[in-house]
């Protein structure tokens, strides 16, 4: 009998991010926790800048890379996206198999920062 749980996992809560730096997550290890490669996100952005989000994937646990053809979780949202332009969005992605994962967000408008709150389901 398999396991069918979804593990919810905050990663940022209202953390800053300065215009054009980036701030990256914890590792989260996917060995424990994805069963079926299932994963979604919920992000809220608030402040005057620009974010893009993205996932790094590793097999050694130390090195985090962007892999090759991966595309961005989300670019271009702003404290007005969203489907009730209200700063809030939720995103499935597709990472490649990997046995850990860390999110990179970054601020791209280069002129204004950003807070951001984000949780990733997996399943």
């Amino acid at each position: 009998m398999s396991n069918n749980f979804v593990k919810i996992i905050n990663r940022f809560s209202a953390e800053p991010v300065a215009a054009s730096a980036s701030l990256i997550s914890e590792k989260i290890n996917l060995m424990d926790l994805a069963q079926y490669g299932f994963f979604s996100l919920q992000l809220t952005v608030t402040g005057d800048g620009m974010a893009k989000v993205e996932y790094l994937c590793s097999n050694n646990g130390s090195d985090f890379i962007k892999p090759v053809g991966a595309d961005d979780i989300v670019s271009g949202f702003t404290k007005t996206s969203g489907p009730s332009s209200d700063g809030k969005g939720f995103y499935s992605f597709y990472p490649e198999p990997c046995g850990w994962m860390k999110i990179r967000v970054t601020e791209t408008g280069g002129v204004s920062a950003i807070a951001v709150t984000l949780n990733i389901a997996i399943q």
